[in-house]
């Protein structure tokens, strides 16, 4: 498969699950270079909040659409262990794991039943997955669900997911059940540094699994 010049664009243009995996293991070798030539923000960010509210001794941590594991590399360079890396691209994962900084590697859907037990996971973590044609607001249910109560979760959402795709209700909807607690949010904030696209914008939000 040939990968356009407009990456990003084309990976969140696919119709189905199966086509978003299709064309992130086409892009999996580039998307590295990709993403730090981009300068891309949001990895770092997730990571800073995380220093601030999940102790290093925490673990495991799900790295939930972990593509090629910058998240990973990061948490584990700063002294986190037992990371998991989830995500629906086999191609990714594939670069992911060469990297040696996950226990274990899960291809899985996100928005689907994820295959861990409740209340597993210290925290969970996720940057630039959450956007319009990604994983669905119904995705931080099972999240939720694998966190143990006081675990973290922190995660960016896309303006554009957020404001119209679901994200703003499911969220307020998920602490008036008294699911989760919001922590703090972050931005919003330009992901790629000179982006003029305001739906480029992201928000960071950590919250506290109750």
């Amino acid at each position: 498969m040939t990968v356009p010049e407009d990456r990003v664009q084309w990976v969140l243009a696919a119709k189905s699950n199966e086509e978003s995996a299709e064309r992130y293991d086409a892009w999996a070798e580039q998307y590295d270079a990709d993403l730090h030539s981009y300068g891309y923000r949001s990895p770092a960010l997730v990571a800073g909040i995380m220093g601030c509210y999940v102790p290093r001794d925490s673990a495991p941590i799900l790295d939930a659409g972990a593509g090629t594991g910058i998240i990973g590399e990061v948490l584990h360079i700063l002294g986190y262990q037992g990371i998991v890396a989830l995500d629906l691209s086999e191609g990714m994962l594939e670069v992911a794991a060469r990297k040696g900084v996950y226990s274990d590697l899960r291809q899985a859907a996100l928005g689907e039943e994820l295959d861990f037990p409740t209340d597993h996971f210290a925290a969970v973590v996720s940057a630039g997955t959450f956007v319009t044609g990604h994983a669905p607001p119904n995705s931080l249910d099972e999240l939720i669900r694998v966190t143990r109560p006081g675990g973290h979760l922190v995660f960016t959402v896309r303006a554009d997911a957020y404001h119209r795709g679901g994200f703003k209700e499911k969220q307020e909807e998920l602490q008036q059940a008294n699911l989760w607690q919001l922590v703090e949010v972050v931005g919003p904030y330009v992901s790629v540094p000179g982006s003029d696209d305001p739906e480029g914008t992201n928000q960071l939000f950590t919250y506290r699994v109750t």
